[in-house]
């Protein structure tokens, strides 16, 4: 790229963002002698890790110039700067050394940040300009302070008789709609536009509006509606005058299709897809009304019945946007309301959300000129870099761009201009509904926009570094001729010569796409789920690859949360943002409901669930809770001497401390609990001590509280195509790939007309097709949304499809109509259609595969499981235990390695339910790390011993239904566990279980509670047997 002050960088997936970056920083930092002119840099960027990432890449590349041997085997990079920067390499290893020393020594000035920091420290530094609290509080989580002004706005039902009204009004709607008369959730719902910059402007326009003006909208509206309806019932009556006035036979028409049509209206049809979903408009234009064989048929009439049509065609549509905005008014009604709540809840607490940032900027301090804001925030910036900028909102770049441009359009004490530097990629925008825009990239790269006076100069990132050259010729290929399903020819263009990405030197590589049947939509989740299965058991049990090298993307948490549980039940190791809820803990699900039991202590769900958890084993859970459950505060105090009263007198803090004491919950290590307890210190921090408190922060928090995932665990990655944008796998599995492009209809700002809707300029609007017809503002509206749902649609797919950088494995549906057109308004329609286009695609194949992956080489590098961090108590009240308590596993694979050979037996058995599964268990425990290599044959032996066993074996044959180790829970809610459940052809079970060690009547008791169980379920019991695995195999039948 030639040499300019302003440079704007398109970088497609993979294609060296952050070398060039860190090459241009470098370039500026290193250019002269000085070694502060890192000072004068903003690098700006969106996330903490980027920012991280940023900041060691930066450190590390100039640790690596500094160095002595730099100059006898430099880096490409570092030969690169020189270059640029014409000095010889070894100037710039002394340059490097002094500036790497200065960084270090001044870290504050290495400033390479966030956007909501930088915007944090602005309006920290004007704080007393704009009369806000110098120590105001930053509020991250929108939707707990939300919830709390939906409540407190619902509380007011009662005493505000408007707003109870109206509240009651929106409650009777919902029911008369066959809804749940909760009407929190949508507040919550309409209340999140407070919060999202798409709305702000839209939003100005009702902030002088009240309550009685939207119920004075809603009569207008009612009147309108009826006033429609009424002219049309009135035309419809017309034509059937006509019809009997020229006597003619309603059967003269073909199919009967004007009369109905008509007929409809009168009736009090006014939807428009029921009645515009036929030809019959372009038959009146045609003139061809009445049947072929009617002779004289009345043709004069024609022009006047298509008038009428027409007439009625226009009010079923004006009534249509008359009722879109009517059914979106109750919602906005309150939305000013929510807005006074959460800013008394603000001002309550010195706190300001982030969201708020931006606005507060473009308001009050974007138009300070930027020499006075540079000398308020003790900076001078001369160079900027925006990082990611697709996702860069409109107002946030407009704050941005004086001060740039102040930067930009006027020199230095040394007559020296500023620069800046852009990296983005319009087909990565994936985050329009926060107000990052690919139309912005776009419009600054096509040089539409030009918000300074210097042009800038634009270069592509031409080549992919990150890939395999299979995934990348798939990705040009497969984007490249499915952009013609981009209507926008802008858009379209963005994968026609935004998307030819140069391979580099890692030859070959994967791509499979597969499909599941186009059968029942119930049975698609199994049938995803059984195929990412099989792929991962492939992965790892034949080409030997780790967990950790693959990751799952799905373009949802509810396809997260299947998957989670059915891979878990398969003892797949996973990570997902599920597994690492803090809830998902059983201790931190213990410790709350001790909780819950002292604020509430004749809960008898919740004393069963303690003593649940207290239960050291199976057989005698039921037994233990009978015992204890109407006592369990005196067993509790007995047996582990906690006290519940004293709970009571504590705060939440010392006495979850306590209880973590007490019941030996941090013996191991446990990230949850330490994580748990960081959030009651900050929950009493801020709102009290109090059991209630912490309590109804867990409600509205405990699906989102969770752990950050850690690193360099084996364990499948499970996570959303949007958590993924910047990262890499080196497998990427990408299943439920069937996503419709269009998704759920939006909401659009519609503009209005003021003297039809009692002064609004602006009402919110349903996006559905009928908007077309409402207008031609309307139309061009819809058009453009319709256009931005497809290229946002395509920027997901492109996200989540350059990912990998070995392998990639799609999966997706076979819906494909009977004429083998496929359904291009999903993901699956374009799949199908590339392999159409390839001239591979056969109806009766549901894999095609694209090259090919090796086997994994051999890698010395351990993959830990282990991080040993104490649990630290506090000495408030305690001072006599010990500080630590003994290190622990931090992640745990919930199983020991080291297991006893009678219990690894048990393990090895749950996975075989016929013969032939003997070998594909024994490699599961191999790669899961349970069994050593040298000890395969030897367990495999164990194993057929007891398959083979003469009086066992027909227990092992196929052609029965097992169940292994499945959960029974019986009518008195009491679980179970059988280790093997054998159903044969009649409906009979055999109940199958394994112990080592001597016979015990105990276990026979234990049997004959799961035969009872399975009888209750209507199987018929045909045998009992316990198989003791010990040097011998001995089977005990129970009769």
């Amino acid at each position: 790229m030639e040499t300019s002050p302003y440079k704007i960088y398109s970088a497609s997936a993979g294609s060296g963002k952050t070398y060039t970056l860190a090459k241009e920083y470098l370039k500026i930092i290193l250019s002269s002698e000085t070694s502060k002119s890192y000072r004068q840099i903003l690098a700006i960027t969106f996330t903490n890790k980027a920012v991280n990432e940023m900041k060691e890449r930066i450190l590390d590349n100039l640790y690596a110039f500094s160095k002595t041997d730099i100059t006898v085997t430099p880096s490409d990079l570092f030969l690169d700067v020189a270059k640029e920067l014409s000095v010889s390499t070894e100037e710039l290893q002394k340059r490097a050394k002094q500036v790497h020393k200065s960084i270090l020594h001044n870290y504050a000035f290495f400033d390479i940040s966030t956007i909501d920091k930088f915007t944090h420290r602005l309006i920290r530094t004007f704080a007393k300009d704009l009369k806000i609290p110098q120590n105001f509080e930053v509020v991250l989580d929108t939707e707990l302070l939300l919830a709390e002004a939906v409540e407190r706005l619902i509380a007011k039902a009662g005493t505000d008789k408007l707003l109870t009204n109206t509240l009651l009004e929106f409650t009777f709607e919902k029911i008369d709609d066959d809804k749940s008369w909760d009407i929190s959730f949508d507040l919550n719902k309409v209340g999140k536009m407070l919060f999202n910059e798409n709305n702000i402007e839209h939003l100005k326009s009702f902030k002088t509006k009240s309550i009685t003006d939207f119920l004075a909208l809603k009569k207008t509206i009612t009147t309108a509606l009826k006033n429609l309806e009424d002219a049309s019932i009135e035309k419809a009556k017309a034509v059937q005058t006509i019809i009997d006035t020229e006597g003619i036979d309603i059967a003269d028409f073909p199919r009967q299709t004007l009369p109905n049509h008509f007929k409809k209206v009168i009736e009090g049809e006014f939807n428009p897809t029921k009645l515009y979903n036929n030809k019959l408009e372009e038959n009146l234009r045609d003139g061809k009304i009445f049947k072929a064989s009617v002779k004289n048929a009345p043709e004069h009439i024609v022009p006047l019945l298509l008038e009428i049509y027409l007439s009625v065609k226009q009010s079923v549509y004006q009534r249509a946007l008359y009722k879109n905005v009517y059914n979106n008014i109750v919602p906005l009604t309150v939305l000013n309301e929510i807005q006074k709540e959460i800013n008394a809840i603000c001002k309550e607490r010195d706190q300001l959300t982030l969201a708020s940032f931006n606005a507060i900027i473009s308001k009050e301090i974007k138009n300070q000129p930027a020499p006075f804001i540079y000398e308020r925030l003790g900076e001078k910036y001369r160079h900027y870099f925006v990082d990611e900028f697709q996702d860069t909102s409109e107002l946030q770049w407009e704050n941005l761009v004086p001060l740039i441009g102040n930067a930009l359009e006027s020199l230095d004490d040394y007559g020296k201009m500023g620069s800046l530097l852009l990296v983005g990629d319009a087909k990565q925008a994936i985050y329009r509904w926060r107000g990052g825009k690919a139309e912005q990239f776009i419009q600054l790269t096509n040089k539409e926009k030009l918000p300074y006076v210097l042009e800038p100069v634009t270069a592509e990132l031409p080549k992919n570094y990150r890939s395999y050259s299979e995934v990348i010729n798939f990705n040009n290929n497969f984007f490249s001729l499915s952009s013609d399903l981009l209507n926008n020819p802008t858009y379209a263009e963005l994968y026609v010569s935004g998307n030819k990405q140069e391979v580099n030197t890692k030859e070959g590589g994967l791509v499979t796409l597969s499909f599941i049947p186009n059968e029942k939509e119930e049975n698609d989740n199994d049938l995803y789920c059984t195929t990412v299965l099989e792929t991962i058991e492939e992965l790892t049990l034949e080409k030997k690859y780790n967990y950790k090298d693959i990751c799952i993307l799905v373009r949802s948490n509810s396809h997260s949360y299947v998957l989670a549980d059915f891979l878990t039940a398969q003892n797949i190791p996973i990570i997902s943002s599920e597994s690492l809820l803090l809830k998902s803990s059983t201790k931190v699900t213990f410790l709350i409901n001790l909780l819950k039991y002292s604020t509430q202590p004749k809960d008898k769900d919740t004393a069963y669930e303690i003593l649940y958890f207290l239960a050291d084993e199976k057989e005698g859970t039921h037994n233990f809770i009978q015992t204890h459950l109407n006592s369990l505060e005196e067993f509790l105090h007995s047996d582990y001497g906690f006290a519940i009263e004293k709970l009571k007198q504590s705060s939440v803090y010392d006495a979850f401390e306590k209880a973590i004491h007490q019941f030996k919950l941090a013996e191991a290590s446990d990230a949850y609990l330490i994580s748990l307890m960081d959030e009651v210190l900050d929950v009493e921090q801020k709102d009290g001590v109090s059991a209630q408190t912490f309590l109804s922060y867990w409600e509205k928090k405990k699906d989102k509280l969770s752990l950050k995932a850690p690193d360099n665990i084996n364990a499948v990655q499970i996570m959303t195509v949007h958590k993924s944008k910047g990262l890499e796998f080196p497998i990427v599995i990408f299943p439920f790939a069937n996503s419709f492009i269009y998704g759920k209809d939006e909401k659009i700002w519609l503009p209005v007309d003021p003297v039809h809707f009692n002064g609004f300029t602006e009402m919110l609007v349903t996006k559905k097709q009928e908007m077309e017809e409402y207008g031609e503002l309307a139309a061009q509206l819809f058009t453009e949304e319709h256009s931005k749902m497809e290229l946002d649609a395509f920027n997901v797919l492109y996200v989540a499809l350059t990912r990998a950088v070995k392998a990639l494995y799609v999966i997706s549906k076979k819906e494909i109509s009977t004429k083998g057109e496929p359904n291009i308004n999903k993901y699956s329609g374009l799949f199908i259609k590339y392999l159409q286009q390839m001239g591979v695609w056969t109806d009766t194949e549901l894999t095609y595969s694209f090259g090919n992956l090796d086997d994994a080489k051999a890698s010395t590098k351990v993959i830990s499981a282990l991080n040993h961090i104490p649990y630290q108590y506090s000495t408030k009240d305690r001072p006599s235990f010990k500080i630590l308590t003994q290190s622990g596993m931090l992640w745990e694979s919930g199983r020991n390695v080291a297991m006893e050979k009678g219990n690894l037996i048990h393990l090895l058995l749950s996975y075989i339910k016929t013969k032939k599964d003997v070998d594909k268990a024994i490699a599961i425990l191999i790669r899961d790390g349970h069994l050593a290599q040298q000890d395969k044959e030897v367990t495999k032996q164990k194993v057929l011993t007891i398959i083979e066993h003469p009086d066992l074996e027909i227990y092992y044959k196929e052609g029965n239904i097992v169940k292994n180790e499945k959960d029974i829970i019986t009518a008195e809610g009491l679980l179970l566990r059988p280790d093997r459940v054998v159903i044969n052809i009649n409906n009979e079970a055999t109940i199958i279980d394994y112990k080592t060690g001597v016979p015990n009547n105990t276990y026979h008791q234990q049997v004959n509670t799961y035969a009872t169980a399975l009888e209750a379920m209507n199987y018929k019991i045909a045998t009992k047997v316990i198989v003791y695995i010990n040097d011998n195999i001995t089977p005990e039948f129970i009769i």
